[in-house]
């Protein structure tokens, strides 16, 4: 379907609903374009199949469907090329408590654990309140195009402190849809100096059309020190399911990793949560590709309008946009000035790195309409 017949058809006005984007755009009069959440509803099959299960009335415990763990391959077979085992999956409520987890499971107190920034903030908090030590490598960037510091990463590793690494695939805030090369090279260095990667790849299903997200774990060479966080919860606008899956190959990692979660009497599955994922990965494959191209569509609108007045993120994956304000932002922070004079929520850049406080990132996961609005708040900024 094109563009416009997908938003006619799934955009939710949420602007009176109890979401937490647009209640706090109520608060402030502004336009929500922040919080990792999209103003679209999900594939009418995947509602309907949820429907037909409350209507049955059965809420007593469950059973996950028999065919669950093959179709859970086979999505990611087909979409990502790369092939999961069953034995190799245990579940968490959701990507940041994967990332407690597997730190606490696989790591031990006062470990290093190495991040590359700007990133996601929960990445910094899991480590710093786990209590292993962090490691931060600044990504090396140019016209808004983001890369690995690869020499930087390696005298960090040779300290032989670190770990662990957190690895954000596709990155967020960033935008970046690793290529081979550049996640070959890292995994070379973390074989090399015994590194564990931590893949978070909850976005690894938000690729734009020109671009191939490549999974850690299609890397046969590297599987053995590898964890995979995955998740269907951005795909398909799935927060209120509280539901994930931790993929460990390793079985001498994954016996840490239950022994762990059946010491703290975690890694059960709510079979409700898991209906969802289940169901979209059924169904929705048509409407992820549709999402995919609308979100495309606005990116490629945001940067025509704006480019040639701001720098900002070459968007590969994510529906994610880093806009850096520049000289505006001297006085005020860009999140400042996003909400106070164009009356536009966004996150503030600051919040994935201290050096980042002109930089906002926007949510372009809404309708053009929308994103049209933000842009003509911002060019009367540049007016005025």
């Amino acid at each position: 379907m094109n563009n416009q017949t997908f938003t006619q058809k799934y955009y939710i006005d949420r602007s009176k609903a109890d979401s937490v984007k647009w209640q706090r755009a109520r608060k402030t009069k502004s336009l929500p374009m922040w919080i990792a959440d999209m103003d679209f509803k999900d594939d009418e099959r995947v509602i309907e199949a949820l429907k037909e299960f409350i209507d049955k009335g059965d809420f007593g415990y469950g059973n996950l469907p028999q065919d669950y763990y093959k179709v859970f391959i086979d999505y990611h077979l087909q979409r990502n090329h790369v092939e999961y085992k069953s034995e190799w999956i245990r579940f968490t409520k959701g990507a940041v408590d994967a990332m407690y987890q597997v730190i606490y499971a696989l790591t031990n107190e006062d470990d290093g654990i190495l991040i590359t920034t700007p990133l996601y903030p929960p990445f910094k908090a899991t480590i710093k309140e786990s209590g292993r030590k962090l490691y931060e490598s600044k990504m090396i960037h140019q016209d808004g195009y983001f890369t690995f510091d690869y020499k930087d990463i390696e005298r960090k590793f040779k300290n032989g402190k670190v770990k662990m690494m957190m690895l954000c695939s596709p990155h967020n805030p960033l935008g970046r849809v690793y290529k081979q090369g550049e996640l070959q090279e890292l995994f070379e260095l973390c074989l090399k100096y015994d590194v564990l990667v931590c893949a978070d790849e909850v976005h690894g299903d938000i690729i734009m059309p020109d671009q191939q997200f490549i999974p850690a774990l299609s890397f046969k060479k590297y599987r053995k020190n590898i964890v995979s966080i995955v998740a269907a919860s951005k795909t398909f606008s799935l927060a209120v399911f509280s539901h994930c899956h931790v993929i460990i190959p390793n079985q001498k990692l994954m016996k840490k990793f239950i022994s762990y979660q059946r010491h703290m009497h975690t890694g059960s599955v709510n079979v409700f949560n898991a209906l969802p994922t289940y169901y979209n990965y059924l169904y929705g494959n048509e409407w992820l590709d549709a999402l995919n191209n609308v979100v495309f569509e606005n990116y490629e609108y945001f940067r025509k309008e704006l480019s040639p007045y701001f720098e900002m993120t070459v968007l590969e994956g994510t529906y994610l946009l880093f806009l850096n304000l520049g000289d505006l932002a001297k006085e005020k922070t860009a999140y400042e000035i996003m909400l106070n004079e164009c009356s536009i929520l966004t996150n503030a850049g600051e919040s994935f790195d201290p050096a980042y406080a002109g930089w906002v990132r926007i949510n372009l996961a809404t309708s053009l309409d929308n994103v049209k609005k933000a842009v003509r708040n911002i060019k009367k900024l540049l007016k005025d």
